[in-house]
């Protein structure tokens, strides 16, 4: 599901603007995704371990001397341990301290440019993407080039890709940012290739933060994954996790990646492991699938039961309503209740998987109009997401327009043969059903019109 890193990884693509002017100098080789040759890979600096110790210190040095720049550091801090451990609180903490930096007049503008980031961070980490991309563009008037990268997540994040781009253009590199451009794009191959410049590159440095390491080796394992090369992406959430091993995004994907191998219980292992650490609606989703296809009838209706209640929590907070309505929608299962959550979640942004999320809460309510719609829109720009070409081929299908499932589940296949553990079996019945009697003959198609 592409909800893995809802709650998390938009604060971390947010904040990496601190990272877009390093420079890329790896040399790469070999067919595929090219790789450094000879990485240099520095030993990982644990920071994590320090993290409570760094934010009880600058707290205590606030409330002696709150100047701009301990209540800066002390924000910059509560987003480190949020994306560690994702504790709401420390959004709201680090909101609060990037206000004060703000309310002071005496500092550097490079100062204020800064604490404008951080805030907008910690907005879009509580999904208040109209209020982060505000904030930002007040950091721009002071200084334009330090944000760019920054207004362009956020405008991705709002489905404003157009506005995105041209804030891309005005920058070199652009790293992660123009990775997820990329991807979301059609541009998955380069998409890839970004990823693993800047993995490598980060690599490179003791002092970089150990979360933010392995969530370069989680993102390259989500590429990798969309793209078939199910070995790599494997190896890189097992490198995600061996640099931090408390990277719940990394265990969810694995948990994904060996459902849709059907490696049951490596499944329900890693599942498990990631709900102990931070229950999620999606590590819970993987759980209670492992405990189905394991026989433990008794136990999946536990974890789907605790699925419910995570996810009131979360909405609370406005954090899992996207998951919860994909999970409903495939389990058939609190479908109305889907489908007002998608339609909701659309009214607050309209970018792509929030337009494939209300497609098939509305398929899977029998609105196929509604669900057309949705699903044109989720694919206006070329997207190379197995799942969203099976979304599309199964809409398709229902409205009689045969030609054009067969082009979407053929898509959805050639990106890749396992991308799910029942749909990618449903998409070649649905191939055969339509007269394709040799789907795995298919061979990637061009983008569609």
């Amino acid at each position: 599901m592409k909800s893995l890193n809802l709650f998390r990884w938009p604060v971390i693509l947010a904040s990496l603007v601190l990272l877009l002017f390093v420079g890329l100098r790896s040399i790469y080789a070999s067919p595929g995704i090219r790789r450094p040759t000879q990485p240099w890979v520095a030993p990982v600096y644990p920071d994590y371990q320090d993290r409570h110790a760094w934010v009880s210190g600058y707290e205590a040095i606030v409330q002696e001397h709150p100047s701009f720049l301990s209540l800066r550091l002390l924000a910059e801090e509560y987003l480190k341990r949020f994306r560690e451990v994702a504790d709401p609180e420390d959004l709201l903490r680090a909101e609060e301290a990037a206000r004060r930096v703000l309310g002071i007049k005496a500092q550097p503008e490079s100062s204020r440019v800064i604490a404008y980031s951080v805030l907008a961070s910690a907005l879009v980490g509580q999904h208040r993407f109209a209020e982060a991309l505000a904030v930002a563009e007040q950091g721009e008037r002071i200084a334009p080039e330090p944000l760019q990268t920054q207004l362009a997540s956020i405008l991705m994040e709002l489905g404003e890709y157009e506005q995105a781009e041209q804030h891309l253009k005005q920058v070199k590199g652009g790293g992660t940012v123009q990775a997820r451009y990329l991807e979301l794009t059609g541009h998955l191959q380069e998409a890839r290739q970004r990823i693993q410049e800047s993995m490598a590159q980060i690599d490179r440095f003791y002092t970089n933060p150990a979360e933010l390491r392995s969530w370069f080796h989680m993102r390259a394992a989500d590429l990798a994954f969309l793209a078939g090369a199910l070995d790599e992406a494997e190896q890189r959430y097992q490198e995600a996790l061996q640099i931090y091993p408390q990277q719940v995004p990394a265990l969810t994907g694995l948990a994904r990646l060996y459902a849709a191998q059907h490696r049951w219980p490596e499944a329900l292992e890693v599942a498990s492991q990631g709900a102990d650490l931070l229950p999620t609606v999606d590590n819970l989703g993987h759980k209670a699938d492992a405990q189905r296809a394991l026989g433990d009838f008794e136990g999946a209706a536990a974890t789907e039961e605790l699925i419910g209640t995570v996810a009131h929590l979360g909405r609370v907070k406005g954090l899992y309503d996207r998951a919860l309505a994909i999970y409903y929608s495939e389990h058939g299962i609190h479908l109305s209740e889907a489908l007002q959550i998608a339609r909701h979640e659309l009214l607050l942004r309209q970018d792509i998987y929030s337009q494939d999320t209300l497609a098939w809460a509305a398929a899977a309510n029998g609105h196929w109009q509604e669900a057309k719609s949705a699903i044109q829109q989720a694919l206006r720009l070329n997207t190379e997401d197995p799942l969203l070409h099976f979304h599309a081929g199964m809409i398709a299908a229902q409205v009689q327009e045969p030609q054009e499932a067969v082009q979407h589940f053929s898509q959805a296949l050639a990106l890749n043969p396992h991308f799910h553990p029942r749909y990618a079996e449903q998409a070649r019945e649905m191939l055969k059903e339509l007269g394709i009697q040799n789907p795995e003959s298919l061979q990637p198609l061009s983008p569609l019109a």
